[in-house]
């Protein structure tokens, strides 16, 4: 897998976490960690193909959340802790990946927290819609430099 680096984040907090998992011309995974939330950035291609690195990257994200990290604590108050899945950088994705989007939903529900999908204007969004996944998932649509908050 590729290399781990820092970006940023809340100087109360420490720094924001972020690791590359994965790093193609046309695929890239992101594992970004601040303010108690984790986002996996998604980017590029999401078939068949990059099925099983997505399927790890999701429960990659999924575990350390509950089970916490070096870098990041449990959320102290107790509140419902929240997976963010940006798509905004996404130019193609099948059903596939739908499947495994709705599967970590599922996981995080079953433990008390919150899958949210991140589209923008350029995701494409026909997918969701055409397959009911819309009504199924959390999606929210933000602008390309806009946040999960």
């Amino acid at each position: 897998m590729a290399m781990a680096k820092q970006r940023g984040g809340d100087e109360a907090a420490g720094p924001a976490k972020e690791r590359s998992l994965t790093h193609a011309r046309d695929f890239e995974i992101v594992l970004e960690r601040a303010s108690g939330m984790t986002t996996l950035v998604l980017a590029g291609e999401l078939d068949l193909y990059r099925a099983p690195e997505i399927e790890d990257a999701l429960a990659q994200a999924i575990e350390s959340e509950w089970n916490g990290d070096a870098a990041e604590s449990p959320s102290p108050d107790g509140e419902v802790r929240r997976l963010a899945v940006d798509l905004r950088a996404v130019t193609f994705l099948d059903s596939t990946t739908l499947v495994l989007l709705l599967n970590a939903s599922h996981r995080q529900d079953a433990r008390g927290g919150e899958l949210l999908v991140l589209v923008g204007p350029q995701t494409p969004t026909t997918v969701f819609e055409v397959t009911g996944f819309d009504r199924l998932l959390t999606i929210r649509r933000v602008a390309v430099d806009q946040g999960a908050a």
